[in-house]
């Protein structure tokens, strides 16, 4: 079983997903295996959000889930990036698209960031 796969049913048996969300979760999941995958669809999302100097938020995900995965990041880190002036779907249009990676957003503010990336 794969790493993947075992995140999401355990978020299942957490209570932190819906049996249709895990269901949707997996259903991408084996999309994205039971073919090959181009190099640039094994891209990953990262969002470092720290508050304080102390880490919130760190998530690693494949490019190709991230819009199925957004419903699982926390409401209060999706109004931290908001109120940065973020709009996450769009974000998530633009790398999409793009063909390069590297940092799209770093906003430093005392202790306190948000970092995401392609990578």
């Amino acid at each position: 079983m794969s790493e993947e796969r075992k995140k999401i049913l355990e978020m299942l048996a957490e209570g932190k997903v819906s049996p249709e969300e895990a269901d949707d979760l997996l259903n991408t999941l084996e999309r994205g295996e039971t073919k090959t995958v181009p190099e640039r669809a094994r891209r990953l999302l990262k969002v470092r959000i720290s508050e304080g100097g102390t880490e919130k938020v760190n998530v690693n995900l494949p490019l190709s889930l991230a819009r199925v995965a957004l419903k699982f990041v926390p409401a209060d880190a999706k109004k931290e990036l908001e109120e940065q002036g973020i709009d996450i779907e769009e974000l998530l249009s633009s790398v999409s698209s793009e063909l390069q990676d590297g940092k799209i957003v770093d906003i430093k503010d005392g202790d306190d960031s948000v970092e995401i990336y392609i990578e």
